[in-house]
């Protein structure tokens, strides 16, 4: 009986420690203006009878990447990385796989200016309503004093979504994990 204690604390351990390992490397979350982004774009997608993109967590990481290295380098917006490294690199170190495309936009105050503008223009609209689109990212960085100051990414994959995970739902798995450890260690032994 006292090897099975063992065994469920260094397994709670290790389960905990996993969990504390992929809680340590910087969270996504979705800001309201990226919300509403999206919001809008579905809204465009539902008049023309497309399906809702969601957001995926791979996409989002790669747009948000992408509208703060535009933010931090006073001359760089284009679709190739401030560095020099082409569009499409830069996504499949996020997304290594599926068909991808990309919108960007600086400048723009707000969610409805940019999805505007956005449909404006033939080569961005039909981003926004290609069928075979499953999932998205948005990045929105707004940096004073930039030359644009706001930088606008949205990233889209033909692969189903992979959902960005709530915060709340991290702490929710190391209370859980953290528990299990306890109950473990200080259960009555006969």
């Amino acid at each position: 009986m006292k090897k099975l204690a063992i065994s469920v604390i260094a397994l709670s351990a290790a389960f905990a420690g996993q969990a504390f390992a992929a809680t340590s490397a910087p969270a996504i979350v979705i800001e309201q203006f990226e919300s509403r982004v999206l919001e809008l774009v579905n809204a465009e997608r539902s008049f023309a009878g497309l399906s809702a993109l969601s957001f995926d967590v791979r996409l989002q990481a790669a747009a948000e990447a992408h509208s703060l290295d535009m933010a931090a380098h006073a001359d760089c917006f284009t679709h190739d990385s401030c560095d020099g490294t082409a569009w499409v690199t830069r996504m499949r170190s996020y997304y290594p796989t599926g068909g991808i495309g990309e919108n960007i936009a600086a400048g723009y105050l707000t969610p409805e200016a940019v999805v505007t503008g956005w449909m404006n223009s033939p080569g961005h609209k039909a981003n926004i309503l290609n069928s075979a689109f499953l999932g998205i990212g948005v990045g929105y960085v707004y940096e004073g004093g930039s030359r644009y100051g706001t930088y606008w990414t949205q990233d889209f994959g033909t692969l189903a979504a992979v959902p960005v995970a709530e915060p709340a739902s991290y702490a929710m798995l190391l209370a859980g994990l953290g528990l299990l450890g306890a109950v473990a260690r200080w259960r009555p032994r006969p």
